[in-house]
Order: structure tokens, then C-alpha cells, then sequence
């Protein structure tokens, strides 16, 4: 699916690597996001990092309109 970002926001991500997580800039834009094995959904920024939310706080995220859904 893809998703717009409405501003920039910083969110804990994990490198490609899967064992680090920091915190990294998302600037506004569209991203790709998928499902994860584990139920979660999971954003992509350059290939590189990746946030991972729970459904219920990306659907959070929709609400205020930090998140607008693209395409599914």
C-alpha cells in the first residue's frame, strides 16, 4: 500500500539490519508501507529503515491526519 506523511515526523525505526532501532526523520512524502509477518504495518523510507506501528496506532495516525492512505 502507499501512504502520505502530512508533515515531517520523527518515528522509531530499525536500520535494514532489524537490530538497531533509533529514531529517524520521516520528512512529508508518500511511502510504502506493507504488512508484516506479525500483524504489524510497516513504512519504508529509502529501502533502508523501516517503522513498524500496530494497526491500532497507525489507524491512530489516520485520525489526525498524519497519515493519509493512498492506495491499499
Amino acid at each position: 500500500m502507499r501512504i502520505r506523511i502530512t508533515h515531517g515526523l520523527i518515528l522509531d525505526a530499525y536500520s535494514s539490519s532489524k537490530t538497531h532501532l533509533a529514531q529517524i526523520l520521516f520528512p512529508a512524502g508518500e511511502y510504502f508501507a506493507n504488512f508484516t509477518p506479525d500483524g504489524k504495518i510497516e513504512i519504508l523510507n529509502s529501502g533502508v529503515s523501516k517503522a513498524q506501528f500496530s494497526f491500532s496506532q497507525f489507524r491512530e495516525k489516520l485520525s489526525l491526519g498524519e497519515f493519509v492512505l493512498i492506495e491499499s
